[in-house]
C-alpha cells in the first residue's frame, strides 16, 4: 500500500481502500509523494469532484480544483489525472499525476503504447488530437497478476492472502471456487483482506463456491496501467 513520504498530520488515503467523503480535509489541489512496494513512486493531488467518477477515471480539473470526466474531443491541452477511487459528485478524494496508474479503457491497448481519450474518462488506443502526452502504456487489459495460497471459504465472499500486492478495486478475478464476473468490490486496509462481487462497492453476490488455499488469478480485464508524468490532453497540432 502506499504510504506518504512526507506524511502529515490527519493525512487521508490515497490507496484503493479509501473511501472519498464530503468532508474536506486538505487544502484543495495538496500534492504529496508516497511509495508502494509493488507499484513505486508515486505523485497524488486532492481534488473535488463534480461528476460521477469512478475508479481509474481520467479526469480534469479547474482553478478551484473541481474535477470532471475528462471529455472525448480533440486538441484540449488541458493536464489529467487519474482517480485512485470511486467519487460521487460533491465528495473529495485523490487522484494521481505521476507514477504507475491503473485507468479504465475501453478496449485491450497494446502494452507499450501510446494512448488517448477513447469515450468520457476512459483510455483507448491512440488517435490524432486525442492523444493522452506524458502516459504510455506498460499493462494490456489482459495482463494477470496470480496469488497463491488464497484462502476462500464456500458461501462467503472474502479472500484472504498473504498480501494484495498487484490487486485493484475493479480486477477479474478467476480461479478454483471463484464465480464467473467476479471482481474486487473492496480491499481491507489490512492488506490482505479482499472483498468480492459483481462490481465496486457491491459485496456478497459473487461467494466463492469452494473452501480451500488456491492460487487466484487478477486481470486486467476493462483496465490498463500506464506510466504516467504529470500527462495531459493533447493540444493543438502544427
Amino acid at each position: 500500500m502506499y504510504a506518504p513520504l512526507f506524511p502529515i498530520t490527519g493525512m487521508t488515503p490515497f490507496n484503493d481502500w479509501f473511501v472519498c467523503d464530503t468532508t474536506q480535509r486538505h487544502p484543495l489541489g495538496y500534492r504529496i509523494m508516497a511509495a508502494d512496494p509493488y507499484w513505486g513512486f508515486g505523485e497524488f493531488m486532492y481534488y473535488k469532484s463534480t461528476d460521477a467518477i469512478i475508479k481509474g477515471s481520467v479526469i480534469v480539473w479547474d482553478e478551484s480544483m473541481n474535477a470532471v470526466l475528462v471529455p472525448s474531443t480533440t486538441l484540449q491541452g488541458f493536464p489529467v489525472g487519474v482517480a485512485m477511487a470511486p467519487a460521487a459528485t460533491g465528495v473529495y478524494g485523490w487522484m494521481i499525476v505521476s507514477g504507475l496508474a491503473v485507468y479504465k479503457t475501453s478496449a485491450t491497448v497494446a502494452a507499450d503504447a501510446n494512448v488517448a481519450i477513447a469515450a468520457a474518462g476512459v483510455v483507448g488506443a491512440s488517435a490524432t488530437g486525442k492523444q493522452l502526452v506524458g502516459v504510455r502504456n506498460r499493462k494490456a487489459a489482459t495482463a494477470t497478476t496470480v496469488l497463491t495460497n488464497v484462502g476462500t471459504q464456500s458461501g462467503n465472499g472474502i479472500l484472504t492472502t498473504n498480501g494484495y500486492d498487484g490487486w485493484f478495486l475493479g480486477m477479474a478475478l478467476s480461479g478454483t471456487g471463484i464465480p464467473a464476473s467476479t471482481v474486487v468490490a473492496a480491499l481491507n486496509p489490512d492488506g490482505r483482506t479482499v472483498y468480492t462481487g459483481s462490481a465496486i462497492g457491491t459485496l456478497g453476490d459473487k461467494n466463492s463456491t469452494a473452501t480451500g488455499s488456491v492460487s487466484v488469478t487478477g486481470t486486467y480485464t476493462g483496465y490498463g496501467a500506464g506510466q504516467i508524468n504529470h500527462p495531459f490532453a493533447q493540444g493543438a497540432i502544427t
